[in-house]
Formats: structure tokens, C-alpha cells, sequence
């Protein structure tokens, strides 16, 4: 071992090691972000030659990102060489939000614990929700959508439940995507910023009892919770 090399390592030797994301992972947002904007409809097919020219990246890292996601069901096998873009139809977003459905229960239910700090994670979701507020009338469905994933993902991360949030983190990709589409089709936004004021004010002194229609309400589609309210 060269004394250079000593130099090199940390006070702690396996402490994490710094670094950004790798080209796969740039990769795997791509293509999950041309999903979300409709770039890539339902069916498309997608070859690792043709996302490596695109992206201009190498092969490797394009099927790095094919396989992952993959492995999550954002991309499935297509009968033919490559994959393809499955069809979010309401079959599918009713499966996941089944399992949205699951976790987020048990997320809430850490949360408002009695014996849990709140203070933290409403000063976070406050903040996020106002920025939800001012881009609401003009803002992009993909950068909403974004803002509202990091609404949900900050309570996952308060909740202390580190599994709970981490399996709320292997559906974040197919939310993005569905997110986009209620973000775009939504007739009237200001209604979808209340919908998570109405999720903070829960989280200040909501019953357990209570969650289930709280996330029933969050859930529903847009057009369902405006005929309801009329």
C-alpha cells in the first residue's frame, strides 16, 4: 500500500462514498420523465440502441436502466426485441394505488403518533405546499408533479418507519407518472393544492380512525371529488 494511497482514505475507512448520480440512473430518469410527459405513449417500443443514441451514453449504462426499471414494472417485455411503455389504464392505477394505499396507511399512522415530533415535517410540507400553490395556475404538469412526489415523500421520510418508506420509495416512479396525468387533466388545480392543505391539517390533530377516509379522499380521481362537492 503506497503512502499516496493512505492519504487518500477517509478518518473512517468505510464511511459512504461521495458521488453523484451515474449515467444509468441519469438514464432511468429520462426515460421515466418521457413516460410522464407523454413522450413515450403506451406501447412504444424501447431498444437500448435507440435510448443510447437519443441520450448519447454508451449501451451499458441504457440497459442498466431498461433492467431496473424493469424489474419495477415501468417497462415490460413487448413481444419483440426490447421492451415497451405498459398502458396505465384503470386496471393498472387502481393496482397501485392499492399498494399506495397500504403503505401510506401505515406511513400515517407512525406520523401521528402521539409520542411523534410533527413540528418538523409540517414545516417542510408547508413549505412545499406553497410552492405547489404559486406554480398551481401555470405551472408545468411535470414539475407539479415533482413537487407533490416531494410532498408525500417527506412524510414517508418523518415517519421513521425506514421499510415503510423505502418500499413508498419503489412506487414512486409509477406515481410520478400518474401524477402528471391528474396534474394535467385536472380542471381545477387550486382544488388539488387543498387536497394536501387538508393532508396537513390532518397531520396537526387527526385521529387514527380517520386515515382511511382522509387517503380515500386524497386518492380519488379529480373529476370524481369535484362531482362530489358540486
Amino acid at each position: 500500500m503506497t503512502g499516496s494511497f493512505d492519504r487518500d482514505i477517509p478518518a473512517a475507512a468505510l464511511s459512504p462514498i461521495r458521488r453523484g448520480k451515474t449515467t444509468a440512473d441519469e438514464v432511468e430518469e429520462r426515460l421515466v420523465l418521457a413516460i410522464a410527459r407523454g413522450d413515450k405513449a403506451a406501447g412504444d417500443r424501447i431498444t437500448e440502441a435507440e435510448l443510447a443514441s437519443v441520450l448519447n451514453v454508451s449501451r451499458v449504462p441504457a440497459r442498466e436502466a431498461m433492467q431496473k426499471l424493469q424489474l419495477r414494472g415501468i417497462l415490460v417485455e413487448g413481444g419483440q426485441r426490447g421492451l415497451r411503455v405498459p398502458d396505465y389504464s384503470r386496471r393498472r392505477i387502481a393496482e397501485l394505488f392499492e399498494l399506495r394505499f397500504a403503505i401510506e396507511k401505515i406511513i400515517l399512522q407512525h406520523v401521528i403518533r402521539e409520542d411523534h415530533d410533527r413540528g418538523p415535517l409540517i414545516a417542510e410540507l408547508e413549505q412545499i405546499v406553497e410552492t405547489m400553490r404559486a406554480m398551481a395556475g401555470s405551472g408545468d404538469p411535470v414539475a407539479l408533479s415533482s413537487i407533490d412526489l416531494d410532498f408525500h415523500r417527506a412524510v414517508a421520510r418523518h415517519s421513521g418507519n425506514e421499510l415503510a418508506a423505502q418500499i413508498w420509495e419503489g412506487l414512486a416512479q409509477h406515481m410520478i407518472i400518474v401524477f402528471c396525468q391528474d396534474w394535467a387533466n385536472a380542471a381545477d388545480r387550486t382544488g388539488e393544492v387543498r387536497l394536501h392543505e387538508n393532508l396537513i391539517d390532518f397531520l396537526r390533530g387527526g385521529s387514527i380512525d380517520d386515515i382511511d377516509a382522509l387517503l380515500a379522499e386524497h386518492f380519488s380521481a379529480p373529476a370524481t371529488r369535484l362531482d362530489k362537492h358540486s
